[in-house]
């Protein structure tokens, strides 16, 4: 399980912050925030709450925020600003779970196909 500072790093980096500027944001030297992200130093839930303000979430969409589930970054320039965001994945809805159980069905009765093949060959006498 991620930490709550390597959770808040995470973010940061994926919003392309710096630790600098949610340091100024917090009214923090960039060195007592960087303990917070290192986990160095306990974090209030004032501090807390805070940091999610900085990040454009709530408290408890950073505590739940999972590194993994990141799919990709989105970085395009738009009208000379530059937009940044991530790509969250939640898990696959139930029909995207049928399509892919069906295909991994039908993969493994290929699968057993292609081996009686190979047993059918390989056991012929030449």
């Amino acid at each position: 399980m991620q930490s709550v500072g390597t959770k808040i790093r995470k973010l940061r980096e994926l919003q392309d912050l710096t630790q600098e500027s949610v340091a100024a944001q917090l009214g923090m030297s960039q060195t007592n925030y960087g303990k917070i992200e290192r986990g160095e130093t306990d974090i209030t839930y004032s501090n807390l709450k805070k940091i999610a303000q900085c990040l454009n979430l709530d408290v408890v969409s950073l505590l739940s925020f999972d590194s993994g589930m990141v799919i990709h970054t989105v970085s395009e320039n738009q009208k000379g600003g530059q937009a940044n965001g991530f790509v969250i994945n939640h898990g696959l809805n139930d029909k995207e779970r049928e399509l892919y159980e069906r295909k991994v069905q039908l993969m493994q009765q290929e699968i057993e196909f292609l081996r009686s093949l190979v047993k059918q060959h390989t056991n012929k006498p030449e």
